[in-house]
């Protein structure tokens, strides 16, 4: 039986400028009494946590596979700060010191993912300065470099944390005791980047990452600190900025810089939940080992679909991951089902092949080798994040998925509350069918009679009339794709038709440069009459609001926008003020132009006067002055009532005869 883990979805703590270090920093590191991590009740112990991330410094760029795959190095500064009321061991030539990793995340597309990682670096001496702002206790006496002492702090510049001679590698670190041998197993590196934090530089480049923010942690194992209980709370996270100072190099140099403020006691993957709250976050803990972290993020794609991303972070489990099963409704469809992980490189042991996916009746389910045929799977280790995704049909709900162990024990898996697709009866057309029945006869539960009436043009298990179909031509969208009936400029997945359009050209906006047909200096979608104006004339007036059909008014609301939700612009070339009501004292806009304006030059003239006498007399539609009446309403209803009328009159007439006219 999997053992049943419920956390709560956030850990905050704060570091710098606490009164009481233990009581307001740590409160996850209380020894058994709290989390049953191995410490004694009562005693904090030696408790080491990195209270800054003070760096972050590149070693440049490596074609890793000879046909234009280059990998940048970095090495991350990290300043450790004890928190506990014991000392932490820094005995350099022993294995009772700390060892540092650091790794790197970015967040993409409401995406985070882990995209680079680090060996670890060995410590060697505490220099025991004061740093964190607590009360650093050095005894009289003490011998330096040898531990650090309770409130006292060692700082670790990028550049010695980069260093090879004090790295070594993470495969024979156990993340939940602390223990490693020593000395480590330590190669001679063969090129710059070789054991130091490795990122793809497809992942780093501005030009492909335009909305991507990046950050970097540091992680501090030790024996002493593991054994006190006090493992939970030794990563912190900073954000950092990548810079590209000579983008003409090839391969393109890379360098970085940090900024914000250090996330004290925060693992990285805190900054999908800090930055979205729509994620989930939930801490869960193998029985008597380490802790892993799940967040999970669902969007509705606007389709009949959601999109389902997982990130699932192994703080310390030595026993490590090896498959996540999520539960989905029987008959629901799943699609573009995806996995993502992070690089080892420079000797590491671990076979980095993806894990495989699968659908099994009411499951997804990914995973790697077990332990007993290949023990160095790719199994998700200690400090690393991997991802899961894939879109259904089954709406969202509270889930429980289970997180299979790699390393033999018990138990063999545990069961992490979360967000899923619900489980359950699927019925998008609520006529009492299964939705995989309704497309077709045959599968587990259909009934014999009225199944397999719907269609499903693209194969995906939807009965054709719950897709979406913009268009309303009864061909789900997909299909029109397909099929080449509709055009798909961006490659968004949306019919061409359905996409703005403001110019009404047929070429959605995104996928054009809108032109300046009357070539007045403004573009087609933004001029208030884009026709009529002609070039070196008056500009037409500035929009500065919209007046909605119930009666509200907002402020410097774009035209187009306005347009588009069935508002009414409002404009005022001289008196660009606020617009606050009803009433809304500035002058109307409709449809781009302004209310009066029927010739569209921007002011009141005979023009406009002559075509206001034919709309308030009827007289519409003659070859030698078309004037549908829509056009009349639109240029002339300035109440908008639906009526050209004796108040539109007397509104042009004040209009016509100026700022001296008004009532």
């Amino acid at each position: 039986m999997p053992a049943r883990l419920t956390w709560p979805f956030f850990v905050v703590a704060s570091i710098l400028g606490a009164t009481s270090a233990r009581t307001a920093l740590c409160a996850d590191a209380q020894g058994p009494a709290v989390d049953g991590d191995g410490g004694v009740a009562g005693v904090i112990g030696p408790d080491v946590i990195v209270g800054v991330i003070n760096g972050i410094t590149a070693y440049g760029s490596i074609d890793v596979s000879g046909q234009g795959d280059y990998v940048s190095a970095f090495a991350v500064g990290t300043t450790s700060c004890n928190i506990g009321d014991d000392s932490v061991q820094w005995q350099a030539s022993t294995n009772q010191h700390p060892v540092i990793r650091s790794g790197m995340y970015r967040l993409k597309s409401n995406r985070f993912e882990q995209i680079g990682i680090s060996w670890v670096k060995h410590g060697f001496f505490a220099t025991n300065e004061v740093i964190c702002n607590l009360d650093c206790q050095k005894p009289a006496g003490y011998t330096a470099g040898a531990e650090l002492f309770p409130g006292c702090s060692d700082p670790y510049f990028a550049s010695l944390n980069g260093t090879r001679y004090y790295l070594g590698p993470t495969w024979q670190i156990n993340a939940h005791t602390g223990s490693f041998p020593y000395p480590p197993s330590r190669p001679v590196a063969q090129t710059v980047i070789d054991q130091r934090l490795q990122v793809h530089n497809v992942d780093l480049d501005p030009a492909l990452n335009a909305d991507a923010s990046y950050y970097v942690d540091g992680h501090y194992i030790t024996p002493d600190d593991a054994a006190a209980g006090n493992g939970n709370n030794n990563v912190s996270y900073r954000r950092i900025n990548i810079f590209t100072p000579n983008p003409q190099t090839n391969p393109p140099s890379f360098i970085a810089g940090i900024t914000d403020t250090t996330q004290v006691d925060q693992p990285a993957i805190q900054v999908w939940r800090a930055r979205d709250s729509s994620v989930v976050r939930t801490d869960a803990r193998v029985p008597g080992e380490g802790l892993f972290i799940l967040a999970a993020r669902v969007s509705d794609l606007g389709t009949g679909f959601w999109r389902y991303e997982y990130a699932l972070y192994n703080m310390n489990s030595d026993r490590s991951g090896r498959s996540l099963t999520i539960p989905v409704a029987v008959g629901a469809s799943v699609q573009n089902i995806g996995f993502h992980d992070v690089d080892y490189h420079s000797g590491e042991p671990w076979d980095g092949t993806d894990w495989a996916s699968s659908v099994p009746t009411g499951k997804i389910v990914w995973n790697t080798d077990d332990f007993a045929t290949n023990p160095n799977a790719n199994a998700l280790r200690w400090g690393t994040l991997y991802n899961f995704r894939f879109d259904s049909n089954a709406p969202p709900g509270p889930s429980t998925v289970t997180l299979g162990l790699f390393k033999p024990g018990f138990p063999a898996d545990v069961t992490i509350d979360t967000v899923g697709p619900g489980a359950g009866f699927i019925d998008c057309n609520n006529n009492g069918i299964a939705d995989a029945c309704d497309v077709l006869c045959g599968g587990a539960g259909c009934p014999a009679v009225g199944c397999g009436l719907s269609g499903d043009c693209n194969h995906n298990n939807v009965p054709d009339e719950c897709e979406a179909d913009c268009n309303n031509n009864g061909i789900a969208d997909s299909c029109d794709l397909s099929s080449g009936t509709s055009e798909d400029c961006n490659g968004n997945t949306v019919p061409d038709e359905c996409e703005p359009d403001c110019n009404l050209n047929g070429i959605p906006d995104t996928c054009e440069t809108v032109g300046d047909t009357d070539g007045d200096g403004i573009n087609d979608c933004d001029d208030q009459c884009p026709l009529t104006t002609p070039p070196d004339a008056c500009v037409p007036p500035a929009i500065i609001g919209c007046l909605f059909g119930n009666g509200i008014c907002i402020q410097n609301y774009p035209n187009y926008s306005c347009r588009s939700l069935g508002g009414t612009p409002l404009c005022d070339a001289d008196n660009p003020g606020s617009c606050e009501g009803p009433p809304c004292p500035e002058t109307l806009c409709r449809n781009g132009c302004l209310i009066g304006d029927f010739d569209g030059d921007a002011d009141f003239d005979l023009l406009d006067g002559y075509a206001l006498l034919r709309c308030f007399s009827g007289e519409v539609g003659s070859p030698a002055f078309v004037s549908p009446p829509t056009d009349c309403l639109l240029r002339f209803d300035f109440n908008n009532d639906g009526a050209v009328d004796l108040y539109d009159f007397e509104a042009f007439e004040r209009e016509f005869a100026g700022p001296l006219a008004t009532p």
